[in-house]
């Protein structure tokens, strides 16, 4: 087995694996504008569907960056082996319906993995047709994938509830309350989080929920303020992960808010700004790389932050960063001599014992889901910037 333990900058600093060129209509083509490789070369195709556009590009706005920025490190160092590869992105609009022609489209253009899509509930609508074209599919969400070919790149719900778990414990609460979107992922995340507080004496004494478009979640937290719970747990992303917080802080409550990874972007800092005493997320230490201790870990995570900021003049996010792992682990595979999708599959499954991502450490040959919890932590607000504590 091999153990990956390469940094990311060691792919000519493609740690900022690139993405996201966006074009008409909702196809972007990397590299030299989707016109392919020079006459005769060989081009290797690599799919994305992203919400570039549309409410969830909150979420996905900076992995369409990340194509551009990848393409660009693709271009700059030239074919591998003779192959140019080439990234075709699909922006789905935050549209699950979109997002399903998309992977058709991607299927017809032959592309040997795809990376995506950037919300949970979209990443299992797209499931069927990449797994059963045979197609690697590096999801960028949590996903309960019952298929073969699926690498999730995002923290499992397990992984998160086990941090906020041990955030519970060492603030001695025991009583919690939850709160979830009514949507694929705010749904997903209660059964773990069930289990693990299960295991560790935590009672759940209120569960509410709110439809994902929804305005205002009052009533939800007044109902949960009647059972007296020492935390709030919420399970959404942004805008409405935002939103309840900001009720949450109107209504004067004076205990822990803890959020979800799907909260943990510019987007939602903005919206608690000057009023988030309290407001915690589960989240990268991407976002807190300067208050990390020097490590290789912490190498990896700058040097990334570094080539997005000096392309985009703005800071990835760790939804950057489960694209950037997703890109670099099929790009790790097409260099070792991998270019079809079943090699690559076979590549990663059996040849790739543990990657250290900018996620967080992988085991492919496992039937582990996810990346482990090292490069996630709870994570508070202070001068409306990310805290970290050890």
């Amino acid at each position: 087995m091999k153990k990956i333990v390469k940094k990311f900058s060691s792919f000519g600093l493609i740690s900022a694996l690139v993405f996201g060129l966006a074009a008409c209509n909702t196809e972007s083509s990397g590299g030299s504008g989707g016109e392919g490789g020079k006459a005769g070369e060989e081009v290797i195709k690599i799919g994305a569907i992203f919400a570039e556009t549309g409410p969830a590009s909150t979420l996905g706005k900076t992995q369409a960056n990340y194509v551009k920025l990848l393409q660009k490190q693709l271009d700059e160092e030239g074919p591998i082996d003779g192959k140019k590869i080439e990234i075709v992105m699909q922006d789905y609009e935050t549209d699950d319906t979109k997002a399903v022609i998309a992977a058709d489209k991607l299927i017809s253009e032959e592309v040997v993995a795809v990376v995506g899509a950037t919300q949970a509930s979209t990443s299992m609508a797209i499931l069927p047709k990449i797994s059963g074209a045979g197609i690697p599919l590096m999801t960028v969400a949590p996903v309960n994938p019952e298929a073969k070919n699926i690498y999730q790149m995002a923290p499992s719900n397990l992984t998160s509830s086990n941090l906020i778990v041990e955030f519970l414990k060492e603030n001695k609460i025991t009583k919690v309350a939850w709160i979830n979107a009514r949507d694929g992922f705010g749904v997903d995340g209660l059964p773990a989080f069930e289990k693990v507080a299960k295991e560790n004496k935590i009672e759940i004494v209120a569960h509410e929920e709110f439809d994902a478009t929804a305005t205002d979640m009052t009533v939800q937290l007044t109902n949960v303020r009647k059972e007296n719970p020492e935390a709030v747990i919420v399970w959404s992303r942004t805008p409405g992960a935002g939103i309840v917080a900001r009720n949450f802080k109107s209504l004067g409550f004076d205990i822990p808010m803890i959020q979800s990874s799907a909260a943990a972007n510019q987007g939602y800092l903005d919206q608690v700004k000057d009023n988030n005493e309290n407001l915690f997320v589960i989240g990268s230490k991407l976002s807190v790389v300067d208050q990390l201790t020097d490590s290789e870990q912490k190498d990896r995570l700058k040097q990334f932050r570094e080539d997005y900021t000096a392309m985009f003049n703005s800071e990835p996010d760790n939804f950057t960063a489960h694209a950037a792992d997703g890109f670099h682990l099929i790009i790790e595979a097409i260099k070792a001599g991998n270019t079809t999708s079943e090699e690559i599959h076979n590549y990663l499954k059996k040849e790739v014992s543990e990657y250290p991502g900018l996620t967080g450490t992988f085991e492919l040959k496992s039937d582990y889901v996810g990346p482990h919890e090292d490069g996630f932590a709870v994570l508070g607000i202070d001068n409306n910037n990310w805290k970290y504590s050890e």
